[in-house]
């Protein structure tokens, strides 16, 4: 069954892509593609072309006013095979396949007809038509060739097969796509409004680095890939290790990590998540792969890890911006050089995902952050509507009626706020300590006189003249970005293997980035100016060290090997920025040191940090235990 959505984009980011606000379109029941796919999306296309005319009278009960409000189609997005039906355009092995229409022709191999968007010219032998001279991806056309109108009516002015065939090809264009018929000034047109979509590029660059490093991508007859010296995961002893060691730091990732990957050399064939792969390639793997892949493979992968972890975060400064352009797009040459070589029996190495990756900044300064027009709605959608159905028979007009029923839900809701009963208070025995920080449960239910480190640190803390009160003990703290940070009181009282660790967080201070594992939280009763009194909320935590300089800037601030300190710190829960992993492992450092290390990790979407260091790029070298002592 295929269907499509609606999403209202003039909502904020942390509501238009809730299950209230987002709207079904339309279904299409069956278990293959459909023949003639506008035929199903016209109703609504020309649902909205008549709105977009004539506006949308609504009607404001508070005020007892009506205006009319104007509807515009900003961006339509999909996975790659789904985007053609929307765009008109060749699929992605086209001569002109690019989905943003920059205009750069790929390359086939002789006597083949897939291409292949490299970016280089193959340099043993090449096929006509795919001889162009070499293209700077420093300085690669935008999307959204001005030549698509010029192109658009060459095609339409065909009159036979077999010229069509051949423009077909020339231009990247089969036909007028649907969205031409909307009004013009209440759309952004084609191909402006097609985007990326970072959730499938993910799955897509996994798929290939995977197989690289499997060694089982296609290859030539005479390209033996154990000669190859980046297929380091070939050998079924190392993958079955490596798997074994995906699974193990699986343990290390908090809760708010969704779901961990699993043992990848047993589950990659059986439904390997997306989410999981995106862990995998963009989190984990730069930590297990390090002393593994060659260091030149190595630090090539850390420069797409770290343009690709800046380019999933909600919020995109120009400076960022500037970093990821030039990490993502000197991965992509690099790329080409160290795994394609230039052959063209490895052309097919260089797929479109490598090719669209060096599009993400370039659309994100025109369109915003990519992962706010990526599939994850549409997934989520797919499976709330697939969750509903109750009975086997009739699957496909089930699932169009639950979609109805949901658009006159989410309708009403919208109309009648007061019928939404969803609970969105406070838990019980939390406190709120204002700008997005909550304690949660459990709590020590007696107050404690603290000794030793702990008593020293919190004196230093509080400064001279302050008596070190009895505290309380509190086991989480939520932070404003919705993460729920845990403690080692806590989680210290079960085994390793029955919990995701959630205890270590990444905070401020001096203006710097420093990372600490939370012992407890508390509330320090402290007297105020007045003479009364009020509470200083802190954690009381154990530092790491300062991740190692090297290492730091040889993975472009993906890799941060820091030891976990013994002593005791006291830090404001309003410095704390998140959490992360610390995912430990027994390593080699650029400078000669050896021991075991932890890593840090951080998840991809959220704010990642910056540790003062310059990329090297630019240098070219749960929580549920009961006991009696919490309430």
């Amino acid at each position: 069954c295929w269907m499509y959505i609606w999403i209202v984009v003039n909502l904020p980011p942390d509501k238009r892509y809730r299950k209230l606000h987002v709207r079904p379109g339309g279904f299409i029941p069956g278990l293959n593609k459909p023949k003639h796919l506008d035929s199903f999306l016209f109703p609504g296309m020309c649902h909205l072309s008549a709105l977009q005319a004539e506006g949308l009278l609504i009607w404001n009960a508070q005020t007892d006013s009506r205006y009319l409000s104007d509807l515009y189609l900003i961006f339509t997005t999909a996975d790659g095979p789904g985007l053609v039906y929307w765009n008109g355009m060749v699929g992605h092995s086209g001569k002109n396949g690019c989905h943003m229409y920059c205009g750069v022709l790929s390359r086939r191999k002789t006597q083949k007809k897939h291409y292949y968007p490299a970016l280089l010219r193959p340099r043993d032998r090449c096929a006509a038509g795919s001889d162009h001279n070499d293209i700077d991806v420093f300085n690669l056309p935008l999307g959204g060739s001005t030549e698509y109108a010029n192109n658009l009516n060459t095609i339409v002015s065909i009159r036979n097969k077999t010229q069509w065939d051949k423009k077909k090809t020339d231009t990247g264009l089969t036909k007028p796509p649907l969205l031409l018929a909307l009004q013009p000034t209440r759309c952004l047109g084609v191909p402006l409004c097609m985007t990326t979509d970072i959730m499938h590029l993910a799955g897509n660059i996994s798929d290939l680095l995977i197989s690289l490093w499997r060694g089982t991508i296609d290859h030539a007859a005479a390209d033996d890939p154990e000669r190859w010296p980046w297929a380091v995961l070939a050998d079924e002893e190392v993958w079955h290790a490596h798997g074994d060691a995906v699974e193990q730091a699986g343990h290390y990732l908090p809760t708010s990590y969704d779901r961990k990957p699993r043992n990848i050399a047993d589950k990659i064939n059986t439904h390997y998540k997306t989410w999981e792969f995106q862990i995998y390639i963009f989190t984990l793997a730069p930590i297990l792969l390090y002393s593994v892949l060659p260091t030149s493979y190595w630090a090539n992968y850390c420069k797409l890890v770290r343009g690709f972890q800046i380019m999933c975060q909600s919020k995109l400064t120009m400076a960022q911006l500037v970093d990821a352009h030039t990490l993502l797009c000197s991965w992509e040459r690099e790329f080409e050089l160290i795994y394609y070589q230039l052959l063209e029996d490895r052309i097919h190495f260089v797929r479109p995902c490598v090719h669209q990756v060096v599009h993400l900044v370039s659309e994100a300064v025109h369109k915003g952050p990519p992962i706010c027009t990526a599939q994850w709605t549409m997934e989520h959608t797919i499976g709330n509507l697939g969750e509903q159905i109750r009975q086997p028979s009739k699957p496909y007009a089930n699932l169009s009626h639950e979609g109805v029923r949901w658009c006159q839900v989410n309708s009403l809701l919208s109309i009648m706020p007061e019928l939404d009963s969803s609970n969105t208070g406070l838990p019980y025995s939390s406190v709120d300590l204002g700008d997005g920080y909550t304690l949660l449960h459990k709590r020590s239910k007696h107050s404690v006189t603290l000794r030793g480190g702990e008593a020293i640190a919190i004196s230093q803390f509080l400064g001279p003249g302050h008596v070190v009160p009895r505290i309380k003990k509190w086991a989480r703290l939520c932070l404003p970005n919705g993460q729920i940070a845990r403690s080692a009181w806590r989680e210290s009282l079960r085994p390793a293997e029955q919990i995701h660790m959630s205890r270590n967080i990444k905070f401020l201070c001096d203006g710097e980035t420093r990372c600490g594992e939370v012992q407890y939280f508390t509330r320090l009763a402290t007297a105020a100016a007045d003479d009364n009194w009020e509470f200083v909320d802190v954690a009381v935590i154990r530092t790491y060290s300062a991740p190692d300089e090297d290492l730091l800037r040889l993975s472009n601030h993906v890799v941060l090997a820091s030891h976990l300190l013994d002593a005791i710190s006291v830090v404001k829960v309003k410095q704390i920025v998140g959490f992360i992993a610390m995912i430990p492992r027994q390593m080699v450092l650029p400078g000669g040191v050896e021991g075991e290390f932890y890593c840090m990790m951080e998840r991809p979407g959220y704010d990642i940090s910056s540790w003062g260091v310059p990329y090297g790029v630019y240098t070219d070298v749960e929580d549920d235990d009961n006991g009696e002592d919490v309430e």
